[in-house]
């Protein structure tokens, strides 16, 4: 994932400002809310994503894209830089023609460590909950099928991912408010141990890339 890390951050360091000064003054007023609008394609499992950053593409190149709304439950948990947040969110599957298109619900706990990176503020997460959707998904139920024999609509969820601030990246304190940020969303059975999950295993990996607005 640092690779990943280091390559979005070289991305958009070619549009930021020159005159960018870590040690400027910035709106440090907390934000309880965000936004977060993202799209993505399917992917490989979630630990070749958090280890090795290898984000290639499932060669039936279906997708998805989707709105994430948060409420901040607890800032600085456990006495640590970790804030706890609520998550809901709605996305759509693009198919391409497999099955049908069709909806999925999230609902999960976040949690956002906030750290620095080669001096450079970013925060990594990790989230669970519960995801349902409206059909399995395609690549999803022909992994699950291939593994148990069984697939099901509702399953377990994480969204594991890093962000950064737009403003402190171009120096630009009126997008302080703005992040930018790599993400991967799963889903899974648990290893055939929850019956809620119809006893499944496997699942799907989607790499999103999302913009979060912090109000």
């Amino acid at each position: 994932m640092f690779f990943l890390i280091e390559a979005t951050l070289l991305v958009f360091t070619l549009i930021a400002d020159p005159a960018f000064d870590h040690s400027r003054a910035v709106d440090l007023t907390p934000k309880n809310h965000s936004a977060r609008i993202y799209g993505g394609y399917e992917s490989r499992p979630l630990m070749s994503f958090v280890l090795l950053g290898d984000i290639r593409r499932e060669y039936h190149h279906t997708s998805i894209s989707g709105i994430d709304l948060s409420r901040t439950l607890k800032r600085n948990a456990f006495n640590r830089p970790i804030d706890l947040s609520l998550r809901a969110s709605f996305l759509r599957y693009n198919e391409q023609g497999f099955q049908a298109d069709h909806n999925q619900a999230n609902l999960f706990l976040m949690a956002h460590y906030k750290t620095h990176y080669n001096n450079f503020p970013v925060r990594f997460f990790i989230g669970e909950g519960l995801s349902l959707s409206g059909n399995v998904p395609y690549v999803e139920g022909r992994e699950t099928r291939r593994l148990s024999e069984r697939d099901s609509r509702l399953m377990n969820y994480l969204n594991v991912g890093f962000d950064f601030r737009l403003g402190d990246l171009t120096g630009n304190d009126a997008l302080n408010n703005i992040r930018l940020g790599l993400a991967d969303s799963h889903r899974s059975g648990a290893y055939k141990k929850v019956k809620w999950f119809n006893y499944t295993q496997g699942g799907s990996d989607f790499v999103t890339l999302f913009v979060e607005y912090d109000f």
